[in-house]
This record gives structure tokens, C-alpha cells and sequence, in this order.
């Protein structure tokens, strides 16, 4: 097996996604109205966000995107098997994000 070097582009781009992630998560909500509420629990509120939370969904987003990537891969991989398993795999870790996300927006209303 050949290892190869991490590449700039690679690095570069997965910087970009956890910022997008974190963007999408609502990181600017917690700056600004949740410093207040900075604890480990979810807040009853749709309206106001703590960094906790901000957490919990950057690593719900990022368990999705793995399970996306996933699904993509098994399209270019020949072997029927390893095909059926990336499938597999990547729609089930799909499915427990989209589990976990509606858990988390039940635990907000």
C-alpha cells in the first residue's frame, strides 16, 4: 500500500467546510445572543443559541457529510461487494444525522 503526503488543497478545503458548517450552524447567533447562556444544556428556544449547541450541529453536519461521502465513493468503487457496503454504510449514517437532527430541533421547541 502507497501512503501519500496530505496534500495543500486538501487541508485548505477541509478548513472551508468546517467554516461553512460552522457558518451554517448558527456560530454568529451564538456569538452574539447566547455568551449569556453558556452552558451544556439545549435552550428551549428556537430564537437564541448557546456555543454548545453551535457544537452539537457542526458535528451533526460533519457525521451527515461523512455519510454523504461516503454514498458518493461507492459509485466509483468496481468491486460489487465494497460497493453495496459503502452504500449501506453511507445511507445509515444519512439517516442517524437526519435522526439526530430532528432529536435536537425536538429538544428546541
Amino acid at each position: 500500500m502507497k501512503l501519500k503526503a496530505i496534500s495543500p488543497l486538501i487541508i485548505v478545503a477541509s478548513v472551508y467546510i468546517l467554516i461553512y458548517f460552522a457558518f451554517t450552524s448558527g456560530i454568529i447567533n451564538a456569538i452574539i445572543e447566547g455568551q449569556q447562556y453558556n452552558q451544556a444544556v439545549f435552550l428551549p428556544s428556537r430564537a437564541v443559541q448557546n456555543n454548545y449547541e453551535m457544537i452539537v450541529g457542526v458535528m451533526i453536519l460533519l457525521f451527515g457529510f461523512a455519510g454523504a461521502f461516503m454514498t458518493a465513493k461507492a459509485f466509483v468503487i468496481r468491486k460489487i461487494n465494497e460497493k453495496y457496503a459503502l452504500l449501506g454504510v453511507g445511507f445509515l449514517i444519512l439517516v442517524i444525522s437526519m435522526i439526530f437532527i430532528y432529536k435536537v430541533i425536538e429538544l428546541k421547541a
